[in-house]
């Protein structure tokens, strides 16, 4: 169940709330802790991306935000050659900038939707999508987005998402969005 477009907030609200927030989401440690790239979760990922990949793969982080999740994996991995993508053009230069400090092969940013992307087929052995795909419009976007992922992947390869949950229960979902709206409000 996605939630109504008219709902969701527009792609130049979700890059402005990003764009003045760069700082807060630039630390490992606390990032996005009450949400998806808390500590536990990056340390998930990252390690089980070690246990397939090795140095020189190539690495799509969709919604790199201030880049968390390909600065855990590097940590792991090592040199890498990663292609960051976000809306915010701050998130992106930061992102940038950390994982030039730490041991990529290469960095290459794009900013940019997600939905407009394009890749060749057989790119990435590894996709890292954090709290980003929620921001999906409707199904189409779905079922087109997944489809261009597969593409991407290579034979074999991974996509990691992290996202907001939606829940059936709605005394659940508002306990869910209430917590993550509180969060959002620190934003602000």
């Amino acid at each position: 169940m996605s939630t109504p477009l008219k709902d969701k907030s527009t792609l130049e609200e979700i890059r402005s709330r990003f764009d003045h927030d760069v700082e807060r989401f630039s630390n490992l440690e606390t990032g996005q802790q009450a949400t998806i790239d808390a500590q536990l979760v990056l340390e998930l990922v990252a390690k089980t991306c070690a246990c397939h990949l090795h140095s020189g793969s190539n690495v799509l982080d969709l919604g790199c935000g201030a880049g968390n999740f390909t600065l855990r994996v590097l940590q792991e991995v090592g040199g890498l050659n990663c292609h960051l993508v976000d809306l915010s053009g701050p998130m992106l230069a930061r992102a940038e900038e950390r994982l030039r400090q730490s041991s990529p092969v290469s960095v290459v940013t794009h900013r940019s939707d997600l939905r407009t992307l394009s890749f060749a087929d057989n790119s990435f052995e590894i996709i890292l999508a954090g709290a980003v795909l929620h921001h999906l419009r409707d199904e189409e976007d779905w079922r087109s987005a997944f489809a261009r992922f597969h593409g991407w992947l290579k034979p074999g390869g991974r996509i990691y998402v992290a996202d907001v949950c939606t829940f059936d229960l709605p005394d659940v979902q508002e306990v869910m969005w209430r917590r993550y709206g509180d969060y959002l409000v620190l934003l602000c």
